[in-house]
């Protein structure tokens, strides 16, 4: 599920922005200043970052200039009531991909959003995913553990690749049933518990004491943040 963070300080057009985004089966975060909105998306690491510009505090082009060194693969949409051409042109000089100006459409701005999504999409296929001495290449579905290939099964790899998606972030094991088995198949919580320890034994220098692959006592699993790409 794409994710999508709006930062905007008006909650009427919050609501109609996320009711119109959560229709569209995107998970939705929201924002209302720009010193909230930088510590959000690095813990909610969104897709798409819808950025007002006039917001308190920090305005819209601070927002940008700051992450965009951190999250080179964000997709940022600028919103804003302005029009004027140096406006527009300052955004996409300090890292915005795509600009918007308000009174907008929805509809407009959802199409905006999947557009985004097809070109990041398109970017992470080219990209070695790396994290410790493993390396993933999504397009191939080939897993390096110190130059050597791992051969992992297919849930093997569709839930680390969900882990690696999700770098830094809890995913329950309710989540990896219906991302990687589909909600209509019934499998037990012991089978994810299974897979991760196969990924460890796989994976992980030490399985008993894993630096990469940790668990999250009652919830689920998450990836260590340590990650890199090439």
């Amino acid at each position: 599920m794409a994710r999508v963070l709006i930062v905007e300080d008006e909650p009427s057009i919050v609501m109609a922005i996320r009711d119109e985004m959560s229709f569209e089966g995107f998970d939705i975060e929201s924002a209302s200043d720009g010193r909230i909105a930088i510590e959000k998306a690095r813990e909610f690491q969104p897709d798409v970052l819808l950025l007002d510009l006039m917001l308190p505090g920090m305005n819209g082009f601070e927002v940008c200039r700051r992450l965009r060194p951190e999250m080179p693969d964000l997709w940022i949409i600028m919103l804003t009531a302005r029009g004027q051409e140096v406006d527009r042109v300052l955004g996409l000089e300090l890292g915005a991909d795509d600009y918007v100006t308000k009174p907008f459409s929805l509809r407009e701005l959802v199409a905006r959003v999947k557009v985004g999504l097809r070109h990041k999409g398109g970017a992470r296929a080219r990209v070695t995913c790396k994290f410790g001495n493993i390396e993933i290449d999504p397009q191939s579905r080939r897993v390096v553990k110190n130059g050597a290939e791992v051969q992992l099964t297919r849930k093997e790899f569709d839930m680390l690749e969900l882990l690696f998606e999700r770098a830094g972030q809890v995913i329950t094991r309710d989540e990896f049933l219906d991302k990687v088995w589909g909600e209509e198949v019934y499998v037990t919580h012991r089978a994810i518990d299974t897979h991760i320890a196969a990924l460890r034994r796989k994976l992980e220098d030490d399985p008993n004491n894993p630096r990469h692959i940790l668990s999250v006592r009652g919830l689920g699993y998450r990836l260590d943040r340590n990650l890199s790409e090439s």
